[in-house]
């Protein structure tokens, strides 16, 4: 039998019973050459300045031991990149037992970037706030974002689509045919309150 027939590229259950631990690591091996793969696409494409990319991850960790009260780490992080050089980089961090969160944005145009940073400890109430500028003086952080926004506004939808965050009127539907709870509901109720003297 042809071992590409194999579940899972080639597993069979001799190696299986040789090595449990082999055959669980090479999986993971080649798991982690395809992502690794997958990155390299990625940072290829982003340095194509003629593509539109969005690329993201996160990870969650909880743990709870006995009364103590669960820790809790979660980080993102988020890359969008557009047609010019442009790119909008996002990373958050929540760590319940150190009590710190985290907040990073970053606005670039080709080499020049504003990153914005912003920390919070909950358990010390430490907060701190840093800019990085890349390739450019802090005089020019304003007319630097004012440049990003132009440029983002290039590729942002006019209609449908921009007008998602618009409110929208919500719309009941009856339907044409009631059951008897139905039109039991929709009988006019009495509006007395309290008993009435005759």
């Amino acid at each position: 039998m042809s071992r590409s027939l194999l579940p899972f590229g080639g597993i069979d259950s001799m190696d299986l019973m040789r090595n449990p631990f082999g055959v669980f690591d090479n999986m993971m091996a080649s798991m982690r050459s395809r992502m690794e793969g997958m990155h390299r696409n990625l940072e290829n494409m982003s340095a194509d300045s003629n593509t539109h990319s969005f690329s993201s991850s996160s990870v969650m960790t909880y743990s709870k031991v006995g009364n103590e009260p669960p820790k809790v780490y979660q980080a993102t992080s988020s890359t969008r990149c557009a047609p010019g050089g442009i790119k909008e980089t996002r990373q958050a961090i929540r760590d319940s037992e150190s009590g710190l969160e985290k907040m990073k944005i970053g606005h670039h145009i080709q080499d020049r970037g504003h990153v914005v940073e912003k920390k919070y400890n909950k358990k010390t109430g430490e907060k701190e706030f840093n800019q990085d500028f890349q390739n450019m003086d802090e005089s020019e952080a304003q007319s630097f974002d004012d440049e990003w926004q132009q440029e983002v506004s290039k590729f942002q939808q006019p209609g449908p689509m921009s007008r998602l965050n618009e409110p929208q009127p919500r719309v009941v539907h009856q339907a044409a045919l009631t059951g008897p709870e139905q039109a039991h509901r929709d009988q006019p109720r009495s509006k007395a309150k309290g008993k009435q003297k005759k």
